[in-house]
Order: structure tokens, then sequence, then C-alpha cells
């Protein structure tokens, strides 16, 4: 829906050359989002075994290690996409006369790779517990947060491209903002705190073996497509 509303709003603004723009992106951000969705439902499966078999104490330790090893993984991955967007788009032969718009755009959507990550650890583990409702209201928020933010990064302040990625940004901090208040005041259990356990090898071992598979299968998906 981000995408839609984004090509949608901009295209009708701002015209073909800002479309196309968001269209020649697409792509490479959908690669990172069908990764983030593919490896997070692993965890998902980890979590309903855990809370399956009377568990629960682990859960806390599946959400604290993940978040802190995914968020920080996608957090290079983010930083490095923005140092790399230009011969990424080259590499891809994006067109010169959209070339810049596509820049600009995809480099403020990397921004929010890192919080997507977060977003669906805790959205993961929260299915394991059979809470869908979480995840559920967390996208509606953020779907009409970014309805009203393109309205106003494009239509109302001239914005272009750049302001429908802000939106879609500023989206993704609320929805994450949202799912991790609701888990801290709805389930006890999964509250962490920062110390020296926060990290559990055994935990991330044996979560990536139901991770990986459908991380490599979602990432394939899209790069063969």
């Amino acid at each position: 829906m981000f995408n839609w509303v984004d090509a949608f709003v901009v295209g009708n603004v701002e015209g073909e050359l800002a479309l196309a723009g968001i269209g020649a992106t697409t792509s490479i951000y959908n690669l990172f989002v069908t990764v983030i969705t593919g490896f997070t439902s692993g965890i998902s499966v980890l979590a309903a075994q855990q809370y399956g078999m009377g568990e629960e104490g682990k859960l806390k330790n599946i959400l604290s290690s993940f978040v802190i090893l995914l968020g920080g993984i996608f957090l290079i991955i983010a930083a490095v996409g923005i140092l790399f967007t230009r011969p990424i788009l080259t590499l891809l032969d994006t067109p010169a006369n959209i070339f810049s718009i596509a820049r600009e755009y995809i480099q403020i959507m990397f921004l929010g790779i890192p919080l997507l990550a977060v977003y669906n650890i805790y959205s993961a583990v929260l299915r394991g517990l059979g809470d869908s409702k979480a995840p559920f209201l967390s996208v509606l928020v953020c779907s009409i947060a970014n309805v009203v933010l393109d309205i106003i990064f494009v239509v109302v302040l001239p914005f272009g491209a750049a302001g429908a990625a802000a939106a879609t940004v500023i989206s993704q901090i609320v929805m994450t903002v949202f799912i991790v208040l609701y888990a801290i005041k709805k389930h006890h259990k999964l509250r962490f705190r920062l110390n020296k356990e926060i990290i559990q090898k055994a935990i991330i071992a044996r979560g990536t073996k139901y991770s990986l598979p459908p991380a490599v299968q979602s990432g394939t998906s899209i790069m063969v497509s």
C-alpha cells in the first residue's frame, strides 16, 4: 500500500517522470521487504513453539536477540545502500531523466529499512503468541498516516517523490513505535533490558535455522522476477 499510495499521489501531482523515478526503485526496496518478512516468518514459528511448550520466559530472549541482530544488520545495510545508491541505480540502467528522482527517493526509503526489521520481529513474536490484532492495528495506523503525510508532503508542500518517501519513513516510525508500546503494555513477558544476556547465541542459531530458508527463497523470487 505504501508504494501504491506514493505512486498514485506523486504520479497525479508531479507527473510521469516522478512516477517513473519511484517505479525504478521498486525492485530494490521490495527485495529488502521480502527478505525481512521471509526471515521473520521463521521467528514466528520459533516463538509459537516456545509458547506452545509453556516456555514463555524465552520469548523475550527471542525478541531481544533478533531485534538487536537484525536491527543492527539492516542499519548497516541501509547505510551502505545510501552511500552506494548511485552505482546501484547505474547497475540497474536507470534512465538519466529520472536518475536524480530515483536516487533521492530510495535514499530516504533506505532509512526505514531498519524500522521494518524491528517491526516485523515484534509482529512475528506476537503472532507466535496468537496475537494478530497488534500487527493489523499497527499496519492500519501506519497506512492512514502514510496517506495523510503523502497529501501534506506532496500536494500541500511540493516536495515531490522525496516527500512521498519521507511520508513513508515517518509512517514506519509510527508503526514501529505503536507495536513496541503495545507489546510492552499488553505482554509483560516480552519486556527486556539491555544487559549482557540480551543476545543469546543458541536462540539465534535455532531461529536462523527456521528463518534463513524462507528469507533466501523470498529474496531469490524478487531477483528472478
